[in-house]
Formats: structure tokens, C-alpha cells, sequence
């Protein structure tokens, strides 16, 4: 499971603070926690590929009236 909140941040996510304190605790027993204070993989990725797309979009430089359709 990864999030990108510190426990400490758990109690804006869940209406009640012993229900933080629960489902923290049913998480980390026996548990490895790996603290990765790194870019996420996912928001790189996508930020990626929205750059990508905005190179692709067509240009507004063109004469009104004009279509880039061919006949």
C-alpha cells in the first residue's frame, strides 16, 4: 500500500481520530514501512504525458478562414 500522507495527515481522511488510530494500527502490525521521500512515479509519469500532448496540439498560428482539411 502506498500513500502520499503522513500518518500524521490520517486524521483529515477519517471523521473519527480512533478510527485513524485502528486501521494505522491494522496497517503496521507486522508491517515493513519504507519512507520514500522521492517524486511519485504515477505524478511523473503523468506530467509526462500531459507535456506530450501539449506539443501535439495543433498550432493557433493559422489564417482565419482557412481549413486543414484537403480536398
Amino acid at each position: 500500500m502506498t500513500a502520499n500522507q503522513p500518518f500524521s495527515g490520517w486524521n483529515d481522511v477519517f471523521p473519527d481520530p480512533g478510527m485513524t488510530i485502528a486501521a494505522i494500527d491494522r496497517l503496521v502490525h507486522h508491517s515493513t514501512i519504507f519512507e520514500l521521500n522521492v517524486e511519485s512515479y504515477r505524478r511523473r509519469k503523468a506530467s509526462d504525458k500531459q507535456s506530450v500532448r501539449r506539443r501535439q496540439l495543433p498550432s493557433d498560428n493559422y489564417e482565419e478562414g482557412a481549413t486543414t482539411m484537403a480536398s
